[in-house]
Formats: structure tokens, sequence, C-alpha cells
């Protein structure tokens, strides 16, 4: 939009365009006065930028105006002084609309305004960090759930947060956010607070190119899940834990095996089957509750003579098999049943009452891959073994 104004602000020549702004034609505008073309109050507004330009200088501004129309037009303003022999004789306007990106710029204040507010007030953790996961931007609950301060965490490096152990899926979802082989990871990870204790996160990231000037950005969003992760841990430890003894279940000895046989079927391991003689009469002459005690401390007595990686499982009652996956030879098996045997024969307390029991071993060696033939070899000589020791208890009695 181009206008020329004399010394007197009088109209010598207007464009369609700005006189189309004003209600007019270029005809109906020329000769008109200034001040009756913007009305009073603009006129004051620009009286500052007139003196300016009927000075000599140059004017550039911006302003608001409304058009003719009623639409409100938001416009840059350009003075320029027309000079001869050193006097100002009148001086041509340039109107320059900038409505539409100054809306869009209002959009674009609202938007961001927007979203420091979501990500202020969020009940989750959010972080800003570059390509080199350096911190550029946390929100409080982010800060609250490291128990830090923005100052703190700013300019940091976040992998210093991860746990030593989860460093290389970090790594991995870093690669596949930045080769563009994935737009979004979300993985459950731990980090480790200040204080040095350790919390499970769920963190979800996605890279967001050209965001920082020509830098693409990665945002990330972490909610604690510590929680269900001790919670699911605690579930996973019931299912293959005995409730009474805390000793390992059937289900756990069924997954060991399945484990180590589908790593190495060839693999030699150790079974010594263990039941204690007589158990039954304890629960017939003093309650279960009296051989439950005596169960739980023949499990710690047998849990003080294997040590790790061979485990105790019970089967059900005052059945147990020990599974040995150190055991070398069959000679190490039967030397661990001897003592098993040994140590776990004698005196039990059954609920404040002294009872005498001896312990059935049974024993076998050889490749895990045959495990349900070591099992029945197993099972056979506990029984054998225990018959003998009812026969020779017999023959000392009549004896």
């Amino acid at each position: 939009m181009v206008s020329y104004w004399d010394r007197d602000l009088t109209n010598r020549l207007a464009n369609e365009a700005f006189a189309e702004c004003f209600g007019m034609t270029s005809a109906e505008m020329y000769g008109r006065d200034l001040r009756e073309v913007l009305g009073a109050n603009l006129y004051r507004l620009n009286l500052p930028h007139l003196d300016g330009v009927f000075a000599g200088e140059k004017r550039v501004f911006e302003r608001t105006l409304i058009d003719a129309s009623g639409e409100t037009r938001y416009v840059e303003v350009t003075y320029i002084p027309e000079i001869v022999d050193g006097e100002v004789t009148g001086f041509s306007e340039h109107l320059a609309d900038l409505t539409s990106r100054m809306e869009a710029e209002h959009h674009r204040d609202d938007a961001l305004r927007l979203l420091q507010i979501s990500i202020e007030n969020a009940p989750i953790g959010q972080a800003i960090v570059d390509t080199s996961i350096r911190v550029i931007h946390v929100n409080p609950a982010f800060c609250a759930m490291f128990d830090t301060t923005p100052d703190e965490v700013v300019g940091t490096n976040l992998r210093q947060y991860v746990h030593p152990a989860d460093l290389d899926t970090v790594e991995a979802d870093f690669d596949a956010l930045k080769n563009e082989a994935l737009t979004h990871v979300a993985t459950e990870l731990r980090y480790i607070r200040p204080d040095g204790t350790t919390m499970w996160l769920q963190r979800n990231a996605v890279m967001v190119p050209g965001t920082h000037g020509t830098d693409d950005l990665i945002i990330g969003q972490f909610q604690d899940v510590t929680a269900h992760k001790v919670a699911e841990a605690e579930l996973a430890r019931l299912a293959v834990t005995d409730p009474l003894t805390g000793l390992f279940n059937r289900q756990a000895f069924v997954d060991s095996v399945e484990r180590q046989r589908d790593a190495e079927p060839s693999a030699p391991v150790g079974i010594v089957f263990v039941d204690l003689d007589g158990f039954k009469n304890v629960n017939d002459e003093h309650g279960h509750a009296a051989g439950d005690s005596v169960l739980v401390l023949f499990a710690e007595r047998i849990t003080a003579i294997v040590n790790p990686p061979d485990a105790v499982y019970r089967l059900g009652g005052d059945e147990f098999v020990v599974l040995s996956t150190t055991a070398a030879t069959e000679a190490y098996v039967d030397e661990l049943a001897d003592v098993l045997r040994d140590e776990l024969s004698g005196t039990y307390d059954a609920g404040g009452v002294p009872v005498s029991l001896g312990a059935s071993v049974g024993s076998t060696w050889g490749p895990i891959g045959d495990i349900e033939q070591l099992l029945r070899n197993a099972d056979a000589r506990m029984y054998t073994n225990k018959a003998r020791r009812r026969g020779d208890a017999e023959s000392v009695a009549q004896a």
C-alpha cells in the first residue's frame, strides 16, 4: 500500500490497495487531508512520526488499525521524506500488511504458553535433551522424581542417572532414534538418584527434528513404576517359592531343569532326593502346626548345607530334592547325599516337643537331558535306603 502526502498533509497519490484500506478509490483519496483519512485517534498516535519525517528522518513503526470493512490489521508503516533543496516537501508512505504474520506469531506464542503450562504442571517427569543427551530443560515433576533441581540437572548428561546395567539399552534406543529406525521408543529402565537409591521408570522418548535452531531434540517422559516392578518381582518370587519353608517349589525345579536342559542337554547334574522318616507320625501325634515347625527347621538345616548355585526344592510334604549343577562326578553327589543324611537326621522341635527323625536319601548323577530317568533312579534309591533303615531299626528293636 503506497501513498504520497505533501507538506500540508494533502494526499497527492494513493494506489488502489491503500485507498481500499480506507474505503475509497484512488480518485476519492486524492486531495484528502491525512487527518481526515486517519481519524483523530490514529493521527494523534502517528504525530511523533510525522514530526520526525518532516524533520528529514525516515520513520518505520508498527501500528494496529481498523480498515473500512471493520477488520483489524497489523501494519508496518514507513515514512520516507522527499527533500528538495534541503527542505522536506512531502513524504511517501508505505504500508506493509503484517496481519497474517502477527496472527501466526500470536498462535505460536499461545501454543508455546500452553506447552509451557503443560510441561510445568504435568504429573509425569519430562526432560528435553539434545542429541548428545545433554539436558536442556526439565519440569518440576522430573526434579521431584530425581530429588534434584533444574540448576543441578540442566547441562548434565542424562546418562549419568542411568543404572549401569541399563546403559546398553539406552544407547540402543538412542541409536534407533538418531538413525530414524524408530520415531518413538518406550522402555522400562533403572535410574539412580543422587542419594544412590534406584528406581524403575517407564521412559518414552521421541526425536523432534530441527526444533532447536537447526538441531534435533529428544523429548522424554518419565513415569515411576518402581512399586509395580517390586510387586511384579514379588509375584514372580511367590510363584516359585514354597510359602512355608521359603525354599524353591516344584514349579521352580521344573523351570530350572528346562532352562539348563535347553542350554546344554549334555551337562552333568546331580540329584539327591531327601525325606524325613516318621514325619507322618509327627503330624498324627502332635498336629500339623508341629509338623510345620519341623519342616521350617529342616529347611534351615538343609539350606545351610547346600551351597549355591546348587539349590534345594520342596516337592511337597516332607519330600525335598537337591539339584547340583556343580557335580562334576558321581562321587561328589554320593558324598553330598551322605552329608545330607547325617546332618539332617536328629532331633527336631515339634512345637515345643522334641522328636527324633531320620533322613532318607537317594542320589544319582548324569546328563540333564536324561532328567526323567535321573529322577526315577534317585527316587528308587531313596525308597530302597528308607526300607533298609526301617529294617535295621526293626532288627535293633527285636534284639
